[in-house]
């Protein structure tokens, strides 16, 4: 189960424990923590799978690449 799954669970619930905004605001947020969770494993798979560089000029190049792909992903 992810977290989008989650929410779907929290928001057909209905229970005394909590109130409606309660699961509301809970199932928001599951879905925004599963949307940047998704963006960064993509990052993390670009990274991944790209071809290893031979050359010095070009592997700096790439290591700069991941760099700014990883701040992007963490903004």
């Amino acid at each position: 189960m992810n977290a989008n799954e989650l929410a779907d669970a929290l928001e057909t619930m209905t229970t005394g424990w909590f109130d409606d905004l309660t699961l509301t605001q809970s199932a928001a947020m599951l879905r925004q923590l599963q949307a940047k969770n998704d963006a960064l494993k993509q990052v993390l798979q670009s990274i991944a799978n790209e071809n290893v560089e031979l050359s010095h000029d070009k592997i700096k190049w790439q290591c700069d690449d991941h760099i700014r792909w990883a701040k992007e992903a963490l903004k």
